[in-house]
């Protein structure tokens, strides 16, 4: 497999997804976060910081289109075989390679984060019976399509306002930008900084 292939076909995987999520927060928030590590207890948050006292969830979001997508992809470098007709307006070069597809819309990509959220904050809820963590914050990777921008979480997200969830920041990272939502400040947008390696 050449790196080109492997590097796409891994840019949805948990390896990939965590340190750039850690990174990015360290980066364009708060240098602290540089400073979490992952714990071995599997049965816990995905980093932790080095007090004991703050956890942090990363979680991917995808739109089902292009989840499909990935894993036509991944199939078809596995085996040779996979199956197209699952994936929404899609076309292909002569060996069967993806050149376009249907994304996802604004609406369906904002039913994904507040499940997420929803999701992820029962799990937080259970894990912190087991150990308190003073502060718990939540990341989501976003793969948007740049449809979403400062104004489409501060406007057209209205659910956030009646959503009960324990984490203290939301962050929110997509193509182009990186927003964190608390209840205290509401949605604010930070210069989206990504380390590069």
């Amino acid at each position: 497999m050449n790196e080109y292939k492997y590097k796409f076909l891994k840019r949805y995987d948990k390896d990939s997804i965590e340190p750039f999520a850690i990174n990015t927060i360290a980066q364009s928030f708060n240098e602290r976060y540089a400073q979490y590590y992952s714990p071995k207890n599997t049965d816990n948050f995905d980093f932790i910081s080095p007090d004991k006292q703050s956890a942090l969830e990363v979680t991917l979001i995808l739109p089902e289109n292009e989840r499909k997508e990935y894993e036509y992809e991944k199939a078809l470098d596995k085996n040779g075989k996979a199956n197209l007709h699952e994936i929404k307006g899609v076309k292909t070069d002569e060996n069967n390679r993806i050149l376009s597809y249907y994304g996802g819309s604004i609406s369906e990509i904002k039913k994904a984060i507040v499940d997420s959220i929803n999701r992820k904050n029962r799990k937080a809820l259970k894990r912190l019976m087991n150990k308190k963590y003073s502060q718990v914050d939540l990341c989501l990777v976003i793969q948007d399509g740049a449809l979403l921008d400062f104004n489409s979480f501060k406007y057209y997200f209205e659910e956030f306002y009646t959503l009960d969830f324990l984490f203290r920041n939301i962050f929110f990272i997509t193509r182009d930008t990186f927003i964190r939502y608390s209840k205290s400040d509401d949605f604010v947008e930070y210069k989206r900084k990504i380390k590069n390696k």
